[in-house]
């Protein structure tokens, strides 16, 4: 996979949400993969407005909504192991791992394993 394939965390996609602008430059002209968790995590936020899961939906219809798979889990295992992480984050890093693709979050807790190449973003860093 070329240097234009990424996988997103969820508080990227969260920001892009809300409004941020730097979020939109950065994805542009960019494939973007996601965990099916983040898809759940944006879904199953409480009091979504009708409109609000309609731009989630539209949003998640520009991503590749990657589903687990053996290789997935046990990575997901390693990286709860080794790196204490959440189930969610270390299915996110699994996934990014499995495409052997660059992951974006603004979580300095994911900016640990050296197994993912890991670009950050500068809010929570």
């Amino acid at each position: 996979m070329n240097g234009n394939n990424i996988v997103l965390d969820s508080n990227i996609l969260i920001y892009l949400l809300n409004g941020d602008n730097t979020i939109e430059s950065l994805l542009e002209g960019k494939s973007i993969f996601l965990s099916f968790v983040t898809e759940v995590k944006l879904k199953s936020y409480k009091n979504l407005t009708k409109r609000e899961v309609e731009t989630i939906n539209t949003l998640l219809g520009f991503c590749q909504i990657i589903h687990s798979n053996d290789s997935i889990v046990a990575q997901t295992v390693e990286f709860r192991k080794k790196y204490k992480l959440k189930t969610p984050d270390a299915l996110i890093l699994a996934t990014a791992q499995h495409l052997k693709l660059p992951s974006v979050t603004a979580d300095k807790r994911l900016q640990v394993p050296t197994e993912v190449e890991i670009i950050g973003y500068g809010r929570d860093l």
